[in-house]
C-alpha cells in the first residue's frame, strides 16, 4: 500500500472514531494523530453533558462556580502496542493536569479491535 493511502486511512479512521463517539454524546476535545511516528495517537474525551455544563457555567453571571468536565485521555503507543488510559478533573480555567492511569493493555497491532476496545470503554467510562 503506498504511504499516501496508508496516512489516509489511519487519519480516516480516528476521525470514524469521533463520529461514533458524537453519536453517543462523547465529546473528543483533542486528537492528536502521528503517523509518521509509529501510527501514535491521542485523544482527550469527555461527556457532552459535562461540557455543556461547564460553557454554560464559564458564561453565567458566576463564572467561578463553573464545574469542569472529568476528561479521559486515551494514548496508543504504535511502537510498544500499549493502549493506555488516564483520567483527570477539569479545574476552573485550566486544562486537565491531574493524570491518573486507569488502564493500560497491549494490541498486537492497530486496528479495529484496537478501536473497538477505545470505543467500548469510553463508553463504559463516559456514557450517558
Amino acid at each position: 500500500m503506498r504511504s499516501s493511502k496508508s496516512a489516509a486511512d489511519f487519519v480516516r479512521q480516528l476521525a470514524e472514531l469521533t463520529y461514533r463517539l458524537a453519536a453517543k454524546d462523547i465529546v473528543v476535545s483533542s486528537l492528536h494523530a502521528d503517523w509518521s511516528s509509529f501510527g501514535c495517537w491521542q485523544l482527550q474525551a469527555q461527556r457532552g453533558s459535562e461540557a455543556e455544563r461547564y460553557a454554560e457555567g464559564l458564561r453565567s453571571s458566576d463564572p467561578l462556580r463553573a464545574v469542569g468536565p472529568e476528561v479521559v485521555r486515551v494514548f496508543w503507543d504504535g511502537r510498544d502496542h500499549i493502549l493506555s488510559f488516564e483520567a483527570s478533573p477539569t479545574r476552573f480555567c485550566s486544562a486537565p493536569n491531574e493524570w491518573k492511569r486507569e488502564h493500560d493493555k497491549a494490541f498486537d497491532a492497530a486496528g479495529d479491535e484496537l478501536l473497538r476496545f477505545v470505543e467500548d470503554y469510553l463508553m463504559k467510562r463516559l456514557g450517558a
